[in-house]
């Protein structure tokens, strides 16, 4: 058995022991940090994953994980319910879903076929997913609850209650993010403005 000593130094060519200190302390904060992010959870990846795929499809990564933070931006956001499951499958008065790619059962099966064959845009998307999910990567929009592929459309034009703010287009996709119009006029009145 070797000693605190002996493996100290049978790895100093590697780490030194202050260094090692600091990487386990990282690691212990990096787990802690997802440990308790609710959203990292593989029961939430399929789900997910699945309105990744549908809505970006042939997006580059960074629109993939832009439609992944839409999710999660509703979740925060005061328009939209504050659960993943019930931002998902959230439809619309005409009785869609919010996510237009949920009305379409092929979307459902080109995934199902996609995820059996390991398909590159299935690893794309799953990637993108986790990434968005357990906060690997930051949103590529800042804060987007709505996108759309043509701009303008209903989904990135301001209405009386939500003004579409920050605009950006990430692959084909424009995503905005929605603030209240009530919240903007006072804003203004205080000489401040949303970019």
């Amino acid at each position: 058995m070797k000693t605190d000593q002996q493996f100290i130094s049978t790895t100093s060519d590697v780490l030194k022991a202050g260094n090692m200190r600091i990487l386990f302390t990282s690691l212990i904060f990096v787990f802690i940090d997802h440990a308790f992010c609710k959203l990292c959870n593989a029961k939430y990846f399929d789900v997910v994953g699945r309105v990744v795929f549908g809505e970006a499809r042939g997006e580059p990564m960074e629109a993939k994980l832009g439609v992944a933070y839409t999710i999660i931006n509703r979740i925060r956001h005061e328009a939209y319910p504050s659960n993943l499951y019930s931002v998902i499958f959230e439809r619309m008065s005409n009785g869609n879903y919010q996510y237009e790619t949920l009305n379409s059962p092929n979307d459902t099966i080109e995934w199902q076929e996609a995820k059996i064959h390991q398909d590159p845009e299935y690893s794309d998307v799953f990637q993108a997913t986790v990434d968005a999910l357990c906060r690997w990567k930051n949103d590529p929009t800042e804060c987007a609850t709505n996108f759309c592929s043509v701009d303008p459309c209903p989904a990135t034009d301001s209405n009386p209650w939500w003004l579409a703010v920050k605009k950006r287009r990430l692959g084909g996709l424009y995503f905005v993010c929605r603030v209240s119009a009530t919240a903007q006029s006072d804003r203004r009145s205080r000489g401040r403005d949303w970019k």
